[in-house]
């Protein structure tokens, strides 16, 4: 008989096309739990219990079925990535520039043929512009890291040009993606004018100007200005250093507008984020090339918005040695794998203690959960997953670039947190009709983003907010050796406020933060992803 044990388990999931439909050739990949909820089905069988001389229960009927699965994982970049689309119900702008598998040449990334919506987005210039692209997973060092194009990418073409390559077959988990943009050398200037930093192009007077609408950028979507080195930074007419995040409000073809600049008031190791002219980019006084670095963006929309999506996930659970008969060893493996179907994002809890990693907790609803199966009737391509690429956990004291509620004109309120959890609650359920067992369908209510947050009481402004009902506005971004996550709650208020005086520490307030629709960008949470950023906090 087999015997199951728990630290043996292992989790996959797999995204289906549709509800019900797994699809021909799934791409299965690893998860990494640290501890599971529910998982699989609940089955509920109702006894017959008449009025009898026999006074005993008589065999009664399978009446209903529950599936679910909830777990938590620490959070890293691949586990937000894989998850977070999931949950706002959104396809990530720039996401169909995430090529994976590329074998690396003596001249470039081989990828299928690329479609005229993403050439159309990856831009190269002769003496000009140049798209970046950062790859990660391979195994000769050359291919890793950040890459400039080369050449101009053209519908069909499949070939990413790129210079320093050395020819390897791909792992499977191996990638290429976008991350940002070079501009060239003096094209750039930002002014700033009431914390609103605008980004021109055109500067040297080149013709080779950088048309901003054409990049894939969303509005409410983070970039950095200025790169992972100082040949690709900007410096103020001061000739100070000058670089950090900024996130976009408006684009036109030749300006980028950004607010939610660099603050001293924000937990920062950048330096101030600066205007800078153009002229003379760095600190010596001479014209760079000045990157903007940006990746893949997600935030929730209306249900009648191009980039809504219902994502339905399938998770393999594998129960090592179920199906053994004799005492295992560790040649004979007759595993025992589960498939949860057509599983829906239910919450999201992510989870920042106090000096300590980050976590999330996930729960999923689904419509049903397959009996165990043996190895030899697994699904297709569950044999071969993929492995997580970027799983550096995040902490909560070292890895903040940023972190602050601010009023909406961007006055700080406070920095100093104890503890925080944001919560996202999609509101799903079981949609249960006569004749079938289980769900027949799954429903979505109202999406909720919560936070709830203690913070040293340092500010006589935070009960004021809380009684005057004031829009204010969050944001964070964590950093580490595998690239950063910024979320940006745009609009919400404040509640709650009441003191805790813990003896021998600071007072601390509690707080809770609803977010709700901004009234400018639609959108309650936008979570911006950076495959590489200056190695600041990390």
């Amino acid at each position: 008989m087999g015997r199951v044990l728990t630290n043996n388990m292992g989790l996959a999931r797999a995204r289906q096309t549709s509800l019900g439909v797994l699809g021909g050739s799934p791409t299965w990949k690893l998860t990494e739990p640290n501890s599971f909820g529910e998982a699989g089905a609940t089955i509920v069988n109702t006894p017959r219990d008449p009025i009898s001389k026999n006074r005993q229960r008589r065999k009664g009927t399978t009446t209903d079925l529950d599936s679910s699965i909830e777990y938590e994982a620490d959070l890293t970049l691949d586990a937000m990535l894989d998850a977070v689309e999931e949950y706002l119900f959104s396809t990530a702008a720039n996401g169909d520039l995430t090529f994976r598998g590329g074998d690396p040449t003596g001249t470039g990334f081989t990828v299928a043929a690329l479609t005229a919506t993403q050439a159309s987005r990856l831009q190269w210039v002769s003496g000009g512009m140049a798209s970046l692209l950062y790859s990660a997973g391979y195994l000769l060092a050359a291919n890793n890291g950040l890459h400039v194009l080369t050449a101009d990418p053209v519908t069909t073409d499949t070939e990413l040009v790129v210079s320093g390559l050395s020819a390897e077959t791909s792992p499977a988990n191996a990638e290429v993606s976008v991350a940002g943009i070079r501009a060239e050398a003096g094209d750039l200037a930002m002014t700033i004018t009431s914390g609103v930093g605008t980004i021109t192009s055109g500067n040297n007077s080149a013709t080779n100007n950088i048309d901003f609408t054409t990049l894939g950028l969303t509005l409410g979507q983070y970039i950095h200005v200025g790169g992972t080195t100082s040949a690709n930074q900007p410096a103020s007419a001061a000739a100070t250093p000058t670089y950090g995040y900024g996130r976009v409000i408006a684009i036109a073809a030749g300006s980028l507008m950004i607010d939610k600049l660099e603050q001293a008031n924000a937990i920062t190791s950048h330096p101030a984020l600066l205007a800078f002219d153009g002229t003379d980019d760095n600190a010596a006084g001479t014209n760079v090339p000045i990157d903007l670095l940006f990746g893949r963006f997600v935030r929730n929309v209306s249900v009648d918005h191009a980039d809504y999506a219902e994502l339905y996930t399938q998770f393999e659970l594998e129960s090592p040695n179920l199906f053994e008969t004799t005492p295992p060893t560790p040649v004979a493996s007759p595993d025992g794998f589960e498939y949860m179907l057509d599983n829906i994002a239910n919450t999201l809890a992510l989870n920042l203690p106090l000096t300590d990693k980050a976590t999330m907790s996930l729960s999923y609803i689904g419509t049903d959960t397959e009996n165990p199966v043996d190895n030899a009737s697994r699904k297709a391509n569950a044999t071969t997953p993929l492995l997580p690429l970027f799983n550096e956990a995040f902490n909560t004291s070292a890895d903040y670039a940023r972190l602050r509620i601010t009023d909406i004109d961007e006055a700080g309120l406070t920095t100093d947190f104890k503890t925080i959890s944001l919560t996202i609650n999609d509101n799903a359920s079981a949609e249960k009709v006569q004749g079938q067992l289980g769900a027949k369908f799954l429903n979505t209510g109202n999406f909720l983003i919560d936070l709830e947050t203690n913070v040293l009481f340092t500010n006589p402004l935070i009960p004021a907010r809380i009684r005057d009902n004031v829009t204010v506005t969050m944001d964070f971004i964590l950093e580490n050796g595998d690239g950063a996550i910024a979320f940006d709650i745009p609009s919400g208020t404040l509640s709650s406020g009441g003191r805790e005086y813990p003896v021998n520490e600071s007072v601390q307030a509690s707080l809770t933060l609803q977010a709700f629709e901004d009234p400018t960008l639609g959108t309650s949470l936008g979570v911006s992803f950076f495959p590489i950023v200056p190695a600041s906090a990390a």
